[in-house]
């Protein structure tokens, strides 16, 4: 295109803003003079009804409705487009036989004045011609009854900064508008190649050469790697790292190794991870082993397991809309705490009650948890004794009750606060109290919180959220000395125990894994306390996690070397950790492309963009896995809609990634320990990522699961962690 043609084009478009800049100022929000008009209209109708025959009165009333219907429309504000910022994108079609141009907005707006027009990106059909057909295309979509169709003469996308035309993108060319002039930018056009395939397609970790001959299910590994495999298999052991530095993927080979030596059998072996986009990268990574048999579980569905096997009355049904303040008081340190506290308040009233029948010296002087000792003391009596005991095992026994006692009562409420220091404030604690109270009012107080079977089908009552199970499992533990259902097929111990990403569990839910390991068994722990991101958790150190675990005597591995990532992500992901970073940067065994780095101007400026970049990528590697992680799971819903009409976009909102080449949108709270060929972070902007300790977490998360590339879009109110 020539210069000449280009300069008339950038005119164009800055008259075009200067125009509806001017029609917005204008415009005024509510139109009183038409309201004025509409209203004598109305009083105009309302004296002809009064007066009118009969057979006129139903057209007068139909006209009155008419008038009324637009009354209520103009009392309205009219909604008119920012003039900061009124559209993003243009396009000149040719469509029954005129050439119209039309720009893309948040707002649409059409005006006498204006000899264009604004559509709306997300409702308007004519803006799906823009997402998916270029320049010089012919188009046609459907609409109703009929087809439009036309041609696509000019098409840009288009940045404006404080009502001030910017840049224009057009037939992948830049152009910025500096001291007057248009120039073209010397900025790298964004072109992401060369990582096809790199994501799971094999196990490909380390350098791959060791000074060792073993079989190849080590063959993989570099020699700080083999140490950990070659780990005493009695042992507990720690691999602590950072992001790609191959810590899931060691232990499920000390695991195999393990197994090979038959040090115990494939069914006597778990692997615990957070979420089910672990399970699945787990499964795949065992599979590669020939490991068809160990069990991976989500956290979540072992504390589910366990607390129906243990505790009686508990829903089928899980609350999940429980607020943060909940989550953080019940995984706090002090709740565990301040609960042993109420376990010995309920041995001091059960003593009370024992001296009533003169078993209270005898009760005290027994070993063991307050429930089996009450047991045992149950065996011995008889008569009235025998009954008043076997009252007080059931209510020992109604666990569920014990533990609404516990967190209802605003003496244990007061010490919880007192214990956390300054993390849990009165007024969380008040909040909390609030939330609580309805759930215990939600179960049937008739009944004891036991289901009821009606008619053959158990009915449940109340609500719990997944953070009350530990801490159910933890008092049932406490008062009768095992979580553990005696019931045969109940969940039993383990021999070896894989915890992924222990970083991200609470006092009480460590608590609870470790007491699932058999007397004769042992643990693998991995994690990275860089990577925790979840706001309920406060991770202390290693040392406290392995205490709570109630596992001694740990060998500790750190992995410093990252085979996921380039340098290049790398020294970005360094950078954007800043003060939590160890300040040694990460070794690395691969370079790659550049982080790439682009200015956009909104959320829906960034689909446009994403979108034309992944439909070039997608068609010259096919096989390429591409996340856009976004902050939010929201902003990640929008971005999966608009980029819709790309082949293989999925929205990921559970965790559940499908682990084939596609377009997987996605939120932070979903990718731990997770890889792509490339990452897309759209919303770089401060008030996603603040700057703040959890900020950098979340956006070094986000940014390391990148094997090959990463791209970073941002608006003016760029984030300043980069």
């Amino acid at each position: 295109m020539s210069a000449e043609s280009l300069n008339s084009y950038f005119q164009k478009i800055e008259e075009h803003l200067v125009q509806v800049q001017n029609v917005i100022n204008k415009i005024p929000t509510l139109n009183l003079d038409t309201l004025y008009r509409l209203e004598k209209d109305m009083e105009a109708l309302r004296l002809e009804a009064k007066y009118c025959k009969a057979d006129d009165l139903p057209g007068i009333m139909d006209q009155m409705n008419n008038l009324h219907n637009l009354i209520v429309k103009f009392s309205k504000p009219l909604k008119l487009p920012d003039g900061a910022s009124p559209f993003f994108g243009h396009m000149r079609i040719f469509q029954d036989k005129k050439e119209k141009d039309i720009y893309l907005g948040h707002v649409s707006l059409m005006h006498e004045q204006m000899k264009f027009k604004i559509i709306d990106w997300k409702r308007a059909p004519l803006a799906k011609v823009f997402y998916q057909y270029d320049e010089g295309d012919d188009f046609d979509f459907d609409v109703e009854d009929r087809t439009v169709e036309g041609q696509i003469l000019e098409k840009s996308v288009i940045t404006i900064v404080n009502g001030k035309l910017y840049r224009i993108d057009r037939n992948d060319e830049t152009y910025v508008k500096k001291e007057g002039k248009w120039t073209s930018s010397n900025e790298e056009k964004v072109h992401l190649s060369g990582g096809q395939g790199q994501s799971y397609g094999e196990i490909a970790i380390g350098t791959g050469n060791t000074d060792h001959k073993n079989p190849d299910v080590i063959s993989m590994l570099d020699k700080e790697q083999f140490k950990i495999v070659e780990a005493d298999a009695k042992a507990p052991l720690l691999i602590v790292g950072g992001a790609g530095s191959g810590k899931t993927t060691v232990a499920l080979y000390r695991m195999a190794r393990l197994l090979e030596n038959r040090a115990f059998g494939e069914s006597e072996a778990v692997i615990i991870v957070p979420n089910l986009g672990l399970i699945r990268l787990a499964e795949t990574l065992l599979e590669k082993m020939g490991l068809y048999s160990v069990k991976v579980r989500a956290l979540d569905e072992v504390f589910s397991t366990l607390v129906r096997q243990a505790v009686k009355g508990v829903p089928a049904k899980v609350y999940e809309e429980a607020p943060l303040v909940s989550g953080i008081i019940k995984r706090h340190h002090s709740t565990l705490h301040i609960l042993s506290r109420y376990v010995q308040k309920i041995e001091r009233d059960l003593i009370h009650d024992l001296k009533k029948i003169d078993l209270d010296l005898t009760f005290q002087r027994m070993k063991g948890p307050v429930g089996r000792r009450l047991e045992e003391l149950s065996f011995r009596a008889d008569g009235i004794k025998a009954i008043k005991l076997k009252e007080m095992r059931q209510n020992l026994n109604n666990i569920l009750e014990l533990y609404f006692n516990f967190l209802s009562s605003s003496v244990f409420q007061a010490q919880i606060v007192e214990a956390s220091g300054d993390v849990i404030s009165q007024r969380m604690m008040s909040e909390f109290s609030h939330h609580f109270n309805r759930q215990i009012n939600s179960f049937d107080s008739d009944k004891e919180y036991l289901e009821r079977e009606i008619e053959g089908v158990q009915k449940s009552h109340g609500h719990l959220d997944m953070d009350d199970y530990p801490l159910l499992l933890e008092l049932r533990r406490q008062v009768w000395g095992s979580f553990l259902s005696d019931r045969s097929g109940a969940q039993k111990q383990y021999k070896h125990i894989f915890l992924d990403e222990a970083q991200e569990l609470s006092p009480v839910q460590l608590g609870i894994v470790g007491g699932l390991i058999h007397k004769e068994g042992n643990i693998t722990v991995a994690g990275d306390a860089v990577q925790q991101i979840d706001p309920t958790i406060s991770f202390d150190s290693w040392d406290k996690v392995l205490d709570h675990l109630g596992v001694e005597n740990v060998g500790v591995t750190e992995l410093n070397v990252s085979y996921r990532s380039p340098k290049e992500v790398v020294e970005f992901s360094h950078q954007v950790l800043g003060p939590l970073s160890t300040g040694e940067l990460p070794k690395t065994k691969k370079t790659s492309g550049p982080v790439v780095k682009t200015q956009i101007q909104h959320l829906g400026h960034a689909t446009v963009v994403i979108g034309k970049a992944l439909e070039d990528l997608v068609k010259r590697e096919p096989k390429a896995t591409v996340a856009i992680i976004c902050n939010k799971l929201d902003a990640a819903r929008t971005i999966a809609d608009d980029l819709g009409d790309l082949p293989n976009v999925r929205l990921v909102e559970n965790a559940d990634f499908k682990f084939t080449p596609g377009i997987d949108v996605t939120s932070v709270d979903q990718i731990r320990g997770l890889e792509f060929d490339y990452v897309i972070i759209p919303d770089c902007d401060r008030v996603n990522y603040p700057e703040n300790a959890r900020a950098r977490k979340r956006l070094h998360l986000a940014a390391t699961r990148a094997m090959h590339q990463l791209w970073v879009l941002y608006p003016s109110e760029r984030t300043l962690l980069f």
